[in-house]
């Protein structure tokens, strides 16, 4: 079964399509090149994801749909991430201080 280590493998094929000129037919190196496309796809997909959980809640789809979906979403934020030089590490650390041992709760 696949964990969240494969995320660290998913970074690397992006940053590997970034820094590889010959991948000109690379999906990921054309999002890379259009920022403003991957920023459309991010709220495509956010919007995807939504609805297949409001889908799901309401007994209209599938939690297989929803799981396709928001790994639609999560390639789709890393590509956004890399074309702005930000790493999944930089995010990590901002979760792990909202939210690991010793954060303090944030107020509403």
């Amino acid at each position: 079964m696949a964990d969240e280590r494969f995320l660290a493998t998913l970074w690397k094929t992006i940053e590997a399509r970034r820094d590889d000129p010959t991948a000109v037919e690379s999906y990921t190196r054309k999002l890379l090149a259009a920022p403003a496309k991957a920023r459309r796809k991010v709220v495509e997909e956010a919007y995807e994801v939504v609805e297949a959980q409001q889908g799901l809640l309401a007994g209209q789809d599938t939690p297989e749909h929803l799981a396709l979906e928001a790994a639609d979403l999560v390639y789709h934020l890393f590509v956004l991430l890399a074309s702005a030089g930000v790493s999944p590490g930089q995010v990590y650390e901002v979760l792990e201080q909202r939210h690991g041992p010793g954060a303090r709760p944030r107020s509403p």
